[in-house]
């Protein structure tokens, strides 16, 4: 009698639970990627703690090499010029032991760029070898190497990422833009910026704004700074209690400013490549060769203690104070020499915020030079520091959306968005124009991605989501609905051939008769109208079938017409870009 109400009210249960799928079905329309929202808030808060993690892990390591937990630059400026020589250079000799070791202990094991995985790879990040770079590039950023720590973070973030994706197996394009959902927590988590680290990802690594990629981007990125800001607050991480940009600003200025950036930044990056080749010719080991980059910057800092770090504490003073124009202009061409030599010896890290910075710099000259021309000139340095940042990003990295929104996030001054496009998209298109490929290129670039349209079903293949038997009960397959959101159940007999589908909607007409639940749900619920495709299918045609036949997922057969698994719509999508 026990068992007999036991059983009615699990019944009871699984009709509830499958009526009530039907009725979210009926009011909404499921494209599949709807439970990617739910993994990127999940992406978004692990690349928050991640973040967070790494920004500890950081101060904790200055304190350990220095001696103090200030900022950077003003630790450098504390110490003995003796000091200021051996910390960089030791901390150089520690990361490249870091790689060196790293690879060593992990042979066969490559350590991916987040950028390569999200746009080239096939969304896994091997974990060994990447807690060896990010321990390198902590060692250096914490011993004042020219270098963001923006890098470390967002490839923690993305490691992260990709790790939830390969616990709960996911399929490779999903998996991909999972990592893509860690990148833009991780860049956001960075700058407090989430609108300008999901353009980040879409705009400039994945190449695309469609919905299905941009949406989970957005909710990981806003997710992703409303933790960190439980560390850093909720104001922007460039400040400036007297900043405010007038309503009215002269255009043909900005527009100077913006085809300025774009003629400079093809050329900075020319420097950061004759870096990259001079020292790889030198082919010197790593702990040396990150070591002579840590003594660069140790040189340097002995006149100007200012290039240590990635520069945000130069930016802030350029923002807040009134620097001499010969101070600005001995940080400009510094800072690019240390920079070039981090990036040229091989430092993990990024170019992000040196980037802001040489592009601060380079607007708050701009800005002076044009009052000396011009007298009656209205611009402000400070305005215009802000603006060169945004068009010198946007020079580098050839996209404008992204640049502009990061500056106005920074800021949070409406009055400078019109200047700012402006600024950004001319500098774009002339940098365009003079070096076609960005700051990001030599990265994505290292291996040949196989084109969207030529990529077959066979290599979307996946599991299937709930497969029967011919002989299985309606109770039965109403108990799969319940447990998986898949809107078909594939129907195979005892050799594994695919005999047809059971629709969800179709179970509705189990709810209205309980005489049905015993009988076989092939018999009462199945139908043949979905198409199969075999694996060698192209996935374009693959999507026709999906699109016209309104479907979720698709069944894969061989030949023979036995199951070996299925291709969703999303995953499609996502491949064809």
């Amino acid at each position: 009698m026990v068992n007999n109400s036991f059983f009615w009210v699990l019944r009871r249960i699984t009709y509830l639970v499958l009526a009530i799928r039907l009725r979210l079905q009926a009011a909404w329309t499921r494209s599949g990627m709807d439970s990617m929202l739910l993994w990127a808030a999940l992406v978004g808060a692990a690349g928050g703690l991640c973040s967070a993690l790494f920004r500890e892990a950081n101060i904790g390591l200055k304190w350990l090499l220095t001696g103090q937990s200030s900022d950077i630059v003003a630790i450098a400026e504390s110490l003995t010029p003796v000091m200021r020589l051996v910390i960089p250079t030791l901390g150089g000799v520690a990361a490249g032991l870091a790689l060196w070791l790293g690879g060593r202990l992990f042979k066969g094991m490559r350590s991916q760029d987040y950028l390569e995985v999200i746009r080239l790879g096939d969304g896994v990040i091997s974990v060994k070898p990447t807690l060896a770079r990010l321990l390198s590039s902590l060692l250096s950023i914490s011993s004042g190497s020219s270098i963001g720590r923006e890098g470390g973070m967002v490839q923690f973030s993305a490691l992260a990422a990709s790790s939830i994706g390969r616990l709960f197996r996911f399929s490779r394009p999903r998996l991909r833009l999972l990592v893509a959902c860690g990148g833009a927590a991780g860049m956001a988590a960075a700058y407090n910026t989430p609108l300008a680290g999901s353009l980040f990802i879409a705009e400039v690594v994945l190449q695309t704004l469609a919905i299905e990629a941009l949406g989970p981007l957005i909710v990981s990125a806003v997710i992703a700074t409303v933790v960190i800001r439980h560390w850093i607050g909720l104001r922007p991480i460039f400040t400036s209690p007297g900043f405010s940009v007038p309503e009215q600003i002269d255009l043909l200025p900005v527009l100077g400013l913006g085809l300025l950036a774009g003629v400079l930044a093809p050329l900075f990056l020319a420097v950061l490549d004759i870096s990259r080749r001079f020292f790889q010719w030198l082919s010197l080991p790593l702990p040396v060769s990150l070591g002579l980059g840590g003594l660069m910057v140790g040189l340097i800092s002995l006149k100007s203690p200012e290039v240590w770090g990635n520069g945000h504490a130069v930016v802030e003073a350029l923002l807040n104070e009134s620097p001499t124009w010969n101070f600005v202009l001995g940080i400009l061409v510094l800072k690019i020499i240390a920079t070039a030599g981090a990036v040229g010896t091989g430092t993990v890290g990024g170019v992000f915020t040196p980037t802001l910075l040489i592009g601060a710099c380079l607007g708050w000259l701009y800005s002076v030079v044009i009052h000396v021309i011009h007298p009656e000139f209205t611009g402000d340095t400070v305005t215009y520091a802000a603006l060169g940042m945004g068009a010198f990003l946007s020079g580098t990295t050839l996209a404008p959306l992204m640049a502009t929104l990061m500056i106005f996030e920074m800021t949070l001054d409406a009055n400078l968005l019109f200047p700012l496009i402006l600024a950004a998209v001319s500098a774009r298109y002339l940098a365009a124009a003079i070096r076609p490929v960005s700051v990001y290129a030599r990265t994505l670039g290292e291996i040949r991605t196989q084109i969207p349209y030529l990529m077959h079903v066979s290599e979307l293949l996946t599991e299937p989501a709930a497969v029967i038997n011919t002989t299985d009960t309606a109770e039965k397959v109403s108990g799969l609905f319940c447990m998986s959101s898949t809107q078909h159940v594939w129907v195979i007999d005892d050799q594994g051939i695919y005999q047809g589908s059971i629709a969800l909607n179709h179970m509705k007409l189990f709810l209205g008769d309980h005489a049905l639940q015993h009988l076989s749900a092939s018999m009462v619920f199945m139908e043949d109208d979905l198409p199969t495709v075999t694996p060698d299918t192209a996935l374009s045609e693959a999507l026709g079938a999906l699109v016209k036949h309104e479907a979720d997922r698709l069944p894969i057969v061989d030949p023979n017409r036995k199951l070996l698994g299925e291709i969703t719509k999303s995953d499609v999508l996502l491949a064809l870009g």
